[in-house]
């Protein structure tokens, strides 16, 4: 269990690191720069859902045959949620623009990360 919070902290950095990359490098081209994507909510976000996510992916890894299957299923559909929420309740005008690229890369990077990692974790512990 210490091991999956470990990497979920990880990938959340990396994810983390990429969304604010992505942030900022939006912001750039468009001028869009909003108070409520900081670095440290974007980080302190991929950090924290990813951790839980690597959480939730080891106990279906346990528990059912294709865990890598439903953790897509559960990562695409907390990212929809958030983007829908984001467009049926902005912060600001045009905060879509720059949220919406945030949330995808964010998501890829745990769909693609936590089984890839966790998976081969549990393969080189067994």
């Amino acid at each position: 269990m210490k091991k999956s919070i470990m990497i979920g902290c990880f990938v959340g950095m990396v994810a983390g690191v990429a969304g604010i990359i992505t942030a900022y490098l939006i912001g750039m081209f468009t001028e869009l720069w909003f108070d409520q994507l900081t670095w440290v909510s974007i980080g302190i976000a991929a950090i924290v859902t990813n951790m839980a996510g690597a959480f939730i992916y080891t106990k279906w890894f346990q528990a059912t045959k294709n865990p890598r299957v439903y953790y897509i299923i559960l990562v695409t559909g907390i990212t929809l949620l958030m983007t829908v929420n984001d467009i049926v309740n902005p912060p600001a005008m045009d905060f879509g623009i720059v949220a919406h690229p945030v949330h995808i890369v964010v998501a890829l990077l745990s769909i693609w990360l936590i089984p890839t990692w966790l998976e081969s974790k549990k393969t080189a512990s067994t």
